[in-house]
């Protein structure tokens, strides 16, 4: 068998993930062509079906589902050799990799960065975004930052370890000419009837606590529109399409004109942590990164809603 291309892996990963080539294609920068190539190419390379056609998409077969995973080792390898042929290559001598979630990424980690570069000249901080909000797939970077459901057990990856930054409680956004715009807290009852946007279907973790919430107040959610980010979901809600719950953190990078209450019996929330690799648990850098964050995580609870 000839050695397996490590990028087709990676590609292959990443439509398991999915289960879409389109999405595949989306996140990876590729046409959808190129992402089904590699595919058949790398199905060619190690002799049996990867994909398999389900009505007008494609499903992973559960060969595909188990290389995948077997191969997430030698990507990170991979990732890690590559890292530090270019900091031989640059000359870089003092390096932090931080991954984290969007809004976090957008909301927090630009004055982290701030705050670094003024206490640590040297630093090159790199940062990369996580597909999923979840530690299921953590390991790439020396600092990650995740959201957990409350309820569930914490997942920490080997030679790591976690530290709990806060709780991010979940706002109810509505057109601001929504009856109830301005009410600051309200029971999430009260909006059984409305017609709901789902902010980001692909975040699992927002999604199950949405649901669980709407189910601990009776009812299920009517929803209308389903956007895959944060963006698009809160401008269908700025332009009247419906209403959306959408966790507080996500707030702070919305230019959009939209109104927010508390839902409250019950008031959904996801815990927000940071995994750091026990390589860098000394580093200065890595110390006063974690402390920031923890800082910024204990503001979550200080937002009201106006």
């Amino acid at each position: 068998m000839a050695v397996l291309d490590l990028n087709r892996l990676r590609i292959l990963r990443a439509v398991v993930s999915s289960g879409s080539v389109n999405d595949t294609a989306r996140r990876l920068g590729l046409t959808p062509s190129t992402v089904s190539q590699h595919v058949h190419t790398l199905e060619r390379e190690v002799g049996f079906p990867l994909v398999e056609r389900v009505g007008r998409g494609i499903q992973p077969t559960p060969a595909a589902i188990e290389l995948a995973k077997a191969s997430s080792e030698a990507l990170q390898a991979m990732a890690r050799l590559d890292a530090r042929a270019r900091d031989l290559r640059e000359g870089a001598t003092d390096k932090l990799t931080m991954r984290t979630f969007a809004s976090a990424a957008y909301t927090w980690v630009p004055e982290v960065a701030r705050t670094l570069r003024q206490e640590f000249p040297g630093l090159t901080l790199e940062l990369s975004i996580n597909e999923t909000d979840s530690a299921e797939d953590a390991g790439k970077a020396d600092i990650e930052v995740h959201t957990e459901v409350p309820s569930d057990h914490p997942r920490v990856p080997p030679s790591y370890r976690r530290v709990e930054l806060g709780l991010d409680k979940f706002l109810m956004a509505l057109p601001h000419d929504h009856p109830l715009a301005g009410a600051g807290e309200i029971d999430l009852a009260e909006f059984s009837e409305d017609d709901w946007v789902q902010y980001d279907f692909r975040d699992e973790i927002a999604t199950r606590l949405s649901a669980d919430a709407c189910a601990g107040a009776g009812f299920t959610p009517r929803f209308v529109v389903r956007a895959q980010d944060h963006v698009t979901g809160l401008a269908f809600v700025a332009a009247g399409v419906g209403i959306a719950l959408v966790p507080g953190l996500a707030l702070g990078w919305s230019g959009f004109e939209v109104a927010y209450v508390r839902p409250t019996n019950p008031t959904p929330y996801r815990r927000i942590v940071a995994l750091v690799r026990d390589s860098v648990r000394t580093n200065p850098a890595a110390t006063r990164t974690i402390e920031l964050l923890s800082g910024l995580g204990a503001q979550l609870n200080e937002f009201a809603p106006s």
